[in-house]
């Protein structure tokens, strides 16, 4: 279930890059001819109805390429790619007037200052529209002829056509999730961000952030998480009322049918060719604690799971369907079953377990200990979900509508 954490932080790692704002400029339905100047190796690529508007997203504010006067092109469509050469290279595909017209004053005066910079510059014929290309390597302008002239781009990449049938028109980020490894910078928790980046190139092709708002897009198959979560049925999350105080990160995940869930869970497995393992882990918890992890699920009635990262380790709080209660902390009989259960992300040191009304907490005893329910819950909680993925910088609440996306910087 580790894979959860991935969709959150796809848009908030890669190169430091912020979420659209809600009533972006729209972008035209002419958007994809600047698509036909984008390398088909491209790690992201941004579509922006101003260049204004991408250049804050998308290039760093110590960038040389912040130093050309931009002038009225400020306010012109414009499509920024990600490009790996060695290194993570931004690359400006600026609308520059109609092929054929003549050359904007300020596109000649744009060509001149770079060249004095250095920078990578050309000015492209697309399809109906001139295009500025700058960047701050030669070798990505380079690059870009190479891919025009064999008239190959962005475009015929691997599942990209399933890209453009959810982009919305407004501003729009698109990842190549097989690139996250290259553009992730930031953890989730306790997680590093190398962890984090190895479970995003696995659980989906491409994903796009709009207004907010974050679809993942991959051909039909069980082997892709996102398909998996996508295949469930949205259930009552009641984790928000026994927020844990001083979490720092939080995985939940309401289960609105256990049988419907384990069906999805076990499907997406086989597909990854990790079903075999599942089983033997299962299977050797059954034997040392005389109990099948899988009846213990059904007699407790699991309703929702969720993985609290702490500063001092993890909790693994599961809720049942009958309320309870225990005489303080115990040591917990059936160790190991929540993390076999559910998957890596959750902690596999809950040596100890206590109950607190619907809810069975296992970790650490020290973590136990101190432990304390009904700390501040985040106001965006929803009442039901399929996920919902906390940090103290962000959330994700993906339901049955869509997947929303906050930030506390906004």
């Amino acid at each position: 279930m580790r894979r959860c954490v991935l969709i959150l932080l796809i848009a908030l790692s890669c190169a430091g890059l912020h979420s659209c704002a809600e009533g972006a400029a729209s972008v035209s339905q002419e958007a994809p001819e600047l698509l036909k100047a984008v390398p088909s190796d491209a790690l992201c690529i941004g579509l922006f109805g101003r260049l204004d508007h991408g250049m804050d997203q998308m290039v760093d504010s110590l960038s040389a390429l912040r130093s050309l006067d931009y002038g009225k092109l400020l306010r012109s469509r414009a499509a920024i790619a990600l490009c790996d050469i060695g290194s993570i290279c931004p690359l400006l595909i600026i609308e520059a007037g109609k092929v054929g017209a003549d050359t904007l004053e300020n596109v000649r005066s744009i060509l001149a200052l770079a060249d004095t910079l250095k920078l990578g510059a050309a000015l492209l014929e697309l399809d109906t529209h001139n295009a500025l290309l700058l960047s701050e390597s030669s070798t990505v302008i380079t690059i870009v002829g190479r891919h025009v002239a064999s008239e190959s781009s962005i475009l015929d990449a691997p599942d990209f056509p399933l890209v453009l049938d959810v982009l919305t028109g407004s501003d729009a980020i698109v990842l190549r999730n097989r690139g996250a490894n290259r553009l992730q910078s930031v953890g989730f928790g306790p997680l590093s961000a190398k962890t984090v980046a190895s479970f995003v190139r696995e659980a989906a092709e491409w994903t796009v952030l709009s207004g907010g708002r974050l679809w993942p897009v991959c051909p039909e198959s069980d082997r892709y998480f996102t398909n998996f979560v996508s295949s469930l049925t949205e259930a009552p999350s009641k984790f928000a009322a026994s927020f844990p105080e001083g979490a720092v990160a939080v995985v939940d995940m309401p289960l609105a049918d256990l049988k419907e869930w384990r069906k999805a869970y076990e499907g997406w497995l086989d597909a990854c060719i990790e079903l075999e393992s599942y089983q033997k882990r299962l299977a050797g918890l059954k034997k040392a604690a005389g109990k099948d992890p899988l009846n213990w699920e059904k007699e407790l009635g699991v309703k929702e799971v969720s993985c609290v990262m702490m500063p001092g380790g993890t909790l693994n709080m599961i809720r049942t369907a009958k309320s309870s209660s225990s005489d303080g902390v115990q040591t917990n009989p059936y160790k190991g079953f929540a993390r076999a259960l559910y998957g890596s992300l959750f902690n596999a040191a809950d040596s100890c377990c206590v109950r607190k009304g619907v809810w069975l907490i296992s970790g650490e005893r020290a973590l136990l200990d101190s432990l304390k329910l009904g700390g501040g819950k985040p106001s965006s909680w929803p009442a039901a979900a399929k996920v919902v993925a906390w940090s103290e910088d962000s959330q994700i609440n993906w339901t049955k509508e869509s997947i929303k996306i906050w930030y506390s910087n906004r």
